[in-house]
């Protein structure tokens, strides 16, 4: 083989390998960095919350799973994944493992997208100290760089794990 063949063959495995290397440092640092358990936001948000109006449901498990239902015909699975909660900025990165063409999620690298979320109302601490009746927590969930669809979401479930109580819904 020509020098030159072999030089142009060795630099495009060379700038591939590179690219490798930073792509799987960037999935990596998100996979492997253990997400918090701690602070408010995180424990508040754990947990099944269910849009009736436009059919869709946001499951986040204690683990870091993520998982976005279309409850119109049963659970159909629309987007799977990991989460983590960046309480100063009220958003929640997700790490999308996979997802259907269903939705609109504003993916970066075809990884990645973020969810804002508002007007996070849960049950007081006084409420569930005394367990007085109280309403189920409700939140407002938006995917950033998408359709700027807003979710208004009601929590849901047999129970609910607050200020380190479980208690039952309402």
């Amino acid at each position: 083989m020509n020098k030159t063949v072999k030089k142009i063959i060795s630099g495009i495995l060379g700038l591939l390998f590179l690219i490798l290397v930073v792509c799987g440092i960037v999935v990596a640092t998100y996979v492997f960095s253990t997400p918090s358990k701690d602070g408010e936001s995180r424990q508040l948000i754990m947990g099944d919350w269910v849009d009736e109006k436009d059919h869709v449901k946001f499951v986040f498990s204690e683990d870091g799973d993520f998982t976005m239902y279309d409850t119109k015909d049963g659970d159909k699975e629309l987007v799977k994944g990991y989460f983590k909660i960046k309480e100063d900025d009220h958003a929640i990165k997700i790490l999308v493992t996979s997802h259907t063409d269903d939705i609109n999620l504003g993916l970066k690298l075809k990884f990645f997208c973020t969810i804002s979320y508002s007007d996070l109302k849960y049950p007081t601490a006084k409420e569930v100290e005394q367990k007085l009746k109280h309403d189920n927590a409700t939140c407002k969930f938006l995917f950033q760089d998408a359709d700027a669809k807003v979710f208004k979401c009601e929590r849901i479930g047999e129970k609910a794990n607050f200020y380190g109580k479980e208690i039952s819904g309402k």
